[in-house]
C-alpha cells in the first residue's frame, strides 16, 4: 500500500475526490513516470562536454515532463469516480491520514483502462 502524503493536513474543507487526488497524487506520479526516462537520464550524464550533457539532459526533462503530465492527467476523472465508492471509514481515514485503501490504486487503473477503452483511439484533444 503507497505511503501517506507526509505533509497531509487533517480534516481539510475539500470533496473527497479532491482529497482522495492530494492522497493518491505521489504514487500516480511514480506510476506516470515514463520508464524510457531512466535511460535519457544515464545518457545525460555520460556527455562528451558540458553542452552535450546540458543539451541531453534539457530534452530529456522536457520529453519526460510532457510524457509524464499527459498520463498523470488521464488518472484525474478515474480517480474522482473511484473516490465516490468509498465507503464513511474509508473517507473518515482518507480526511484524517490521508490513506487510501488497498483497493484504491487496482479501482483506479481499471477505470482508467475502461475509460481509454470507451473512447477508443481519439486524439488527446478530443477526448
Amino acid at each position: 500500500m503507497p505511503r501517506r502524503p507526509s505533509n497531509w493536513v487533517p480534516n481539510q474543507p475539500l470533496t473527497t475526490s479532491r482529497l482522495a487526488w492530494l492522497a493518491a497524487q505521489p504514487e500516480l506520479e511514480r506510476r506516470s513516470s515514463p520508464w524510457w526516462a531512466v535511460p535519457l537520464r544515464i545518457l545525460a550524464g555520460v556527455g562528451v562536454d558540458r553542452r552535450m550533457t546540458r543539451s541531453a539532459s534539457e530534452l530529456g526533462r522536457e520529453a519526460r515532463g510532457e510524457a509524464s503530465s499527459d498520463k498523470l492527467a488521464s488518472y484525474a476523472f478515474p480517480v474522482d469516480t473511484v473516490a465516490g465508492r468509498l465507503s464513511p471509514a474509508e473517507q473518515v481515514a482518507l480526511r484524517e491520514r490521508g490513506t487510501l485503501p488497498d483497493w484504491f490504486f487496482d479501482a483506479v487503473e481499471d477505470e482508467r483502462k475502461a475509460d481509454r477503452g470507451a473512447r477508443g483511439n481519439l486524439p488527446p484533444y478530443m477526448r
